[in-house]
């Protein structure tokens, strides 16, 4: 599988663990919090795609997978985070936040500015 095909996988994954069909998740509960902290949502979601990438490196790292449990321990995240779907971000800015992360961001396809 082609290094892009892997990171277009990684950013879908990511994508899906902000939306609202997808089972609680340390990274959509962490951002619940930072938006709870006073964040806006574009802060909250690049802190918590950052926080969800460093978890992922330190992972391969030592030879592991992720692991959701010891994620949310070493964030010490309580076990239910409230839900609010209406505050959720939208999955175009997590994909561009994501992608901006992980360097591979995407001329956009658009008429130029001036």
């Amino acid at each position: 599988m082609s290094e892009h095909a892997q990171t277009g996988q990684l950013e879908d994954w990511i994508v899906g663990l902000m939306s609202s069909d997808a089972e609680p998740s340390p990274t959509r509960d962490y951002y619940f919090i930072l938006l709870r902290e006073g964040r806006s949502v574009p802060e909250a979601v690049g802190g918590a795609v950052d926080d969800l990438l460093e978890e992922v490196r330190t992972a391969v790292s030592r030879g592991e997978a992720y692991n959701q449990r010891h994620h949310r321990g070493r964030l010490a995240l309580p076990s239910y985070i409230p839900f609010s779907e209406h505050r959720l971000p939208r999955p175009a800015l997590v994909r561009k936040i994501t992608q901006e992360r992980l360097g591979n961001v995407r001329p956009h396809m658009g008429r130029e500015r001036h």
